[in-house]
């Protein structure tokens, strides 16, 4: 019976030794609502993962670890739920069970939010009688009750800042004591701690979003042992790849990544090179994840969405202005429209008139062409080639132009294009296109200084 008392404690003990008495996962960025509730359904998917972590592979009866879980949150994301079951398994020690979180989460702006969560659980543990060894087969203690399970709960929360996060989580929250047997002298009791699990993230975005590099440091700490550290870089392209690696305090170099098979699918694995004095000896750690999401990221479509009807409400507040101003316009229009017509069609007739006077009292000093050539001459938009001193877009310009010229002793008149309504205020007309080119490369054999073109009407 010493023997077996001998084996319960070093069993035990090597159990409380440990840094945690939680299972230890290495994908815990890629699934960390399972030691803190509050992070469940944060990202707005819908999702089931599976992991599978052996630990210490050169030493028969090293842990190994199995979990199984879930995550989703509500329509409006104010709500996410998970849930996974989990197998811990230490040579003839194990631990098995499920547990259940909701969290809530409260945005107070589009980039800063505080979520709390609460999980709730039952843990089996069992020691495995079978697998002890000892002289005296019928040692009462090997017919004791050695299965036992216990209620218990966790706790936590998680504060989001833009792209900076701050959580902190209580598992084992109740702290239960389990009994393993009290049918002989001297009961032998597993007590379980209350853990304390800090961690900070920061997500760096490139190419807008696509890509995340994430430092990020993992504090876990309980009762009666040295706080265990974690400090790492994660490198998360969202369509094809993540990689990354981690420092744990006093234990090991951790390495991660992972491909994104599809949309939906994502294989990862983790390798643990450990760094204790006995690490040599115990060889090294493998753990493998899968995770298959469902549907698309509700955060990611609510954000789309929002856009989108960002968007609508820019979009239509743009048309409401523009129909206001161009009622505006239109109403400005018909007030003016009646007086400006008036006084335009006045200064016009004015301006003809003087211009009619003009036509009579002058002859164009430009000289050395047929008569028929001449401006007043010719009948305007006929046919020909016309040499013009101005094109204008508004009749009254090109008479300001008229009047200008013959100011300056040089007849010119007005024609309208019909096909472009353009107005031209032209010199002379010629027959062919040489002798127009010709009278515009001499200016009228130096008789005129300004710029002149060429209007062919056919």
């Amino acid at each position: 019976m010493k023997k077996l008392f001998l084996l319960s404690a070093v069993v035990l003990g090597c159990w409380t030794a440990q840094a945690q008495q939680l299972p230890l996962i290495s994908n815990y960025l890629n699934t960390a609502y399972l030691f803190n509730p509050a992070y469940s359904g944060i990202e707005g998917k819908t999702e089931i993962s599976v992991l599978n972590r052996r630990q210490w592979t050169d030493i028969q009866g090293a842990p190994e670890t199995q979990f199984m879980a879930f995550n989703g949150n509500r329509d409006d994301l104010k709500f996410g739920y998970s849930g996974y079951a989990f197998n811990d398994q230490t040579d003839i020690v194990s631990r098995s069970g499920f547990y259940g979180s909701y969290a809530w989460h409260v945005k107070f702006t589009d980039r800063n939010s505080l979520s709390l969560g609460l999980g709730a659980g039952y843990v089996n543990n069992n020691i495995n009688v079978a697998g002890i060894r000892v002289p005296d087969e019928l040692d009462p203690v090997l017919f004791s009750a050695l299965n036992t399970g216990k209620f218990d709960l966790n706790f936590g929360f998680n504060l989001q800042f833009g792209d900076f996060s701050f959580g902190a989580a209580v598992p084992n929250l109740l702290a239960p004591k389990v009994d393993f047997s009290d049918n002989y002298l001297g009961p032998m009791q597993y007590h379980y701690m209350r853990h304390y699990v800090v961690s900070t993230q920061y997500d760096v975005n490139l190419q807008k979003g696509l890509m995340t590099l994430s430092p990020f440091i993992t504090v876990r700490a309980n009762e009666v042992t040295n706080p265990q550290v974690d400090a790492g870089l994660m490198f998360n392209h969202k369509e094809y790849f993540y990689v990354g690696a981690a420092y744990r305090s006093s234990y090991a170099v951790t390495a991660n990544t992972g491909l994104h098979l599809t949309e939906k699918i994502t294989l990862g694995y983790a390798y643990d090179f450990s760094l204790n004095t006995y690490g040599f000896a115990l060889g090294n750690s493998h753990e493998f994840m899968l995770r298959y999401t469902f549907g698309e990221s509700k955060k990611d479509k609510r954000l789309e969405n929002e856009i989108k009807k960002l968007k609508d409400r820019q979009r239509r507040s743009s048309e409401e202005l523009e129909d206001f101003l161009n009622d505006r316009l239109d109403e400005f229009n018909d007030e003016v429209s009646s007086k400006q017509n008036e006084l335009f069609e006045q200064e016009k007739a004015e301006l003809q008139s003087q211009l009619d006077e003009a036509k009579a009292e002058i002859n164009s000093r430009i000289k050395g062409y047929s008569t028929e050539q001449y401006a007043g001459q010719v009948k305007p938009g006929s046919p020909g080639y016309y040499v013009t001193a101005g094109v204008y877009g508004q009749e009254e310009n090109a008479h300001k132009l008229e009047s200008k010229l013959l100011a300056d002793g040089i007849a010119v008149d007005i024609f309208q294009d019909q096909n472009n309504m353009m107005y031209y205020v032209f010199i002379l007309k010629f027959p062919d296109y040489d002798s127009a080119h010709e009278a515009q490369l001499t200016k009228f054999n130096g008789q005129y200084n300004g710029s002149l073109w060429i209007k062919v009407i056919k």
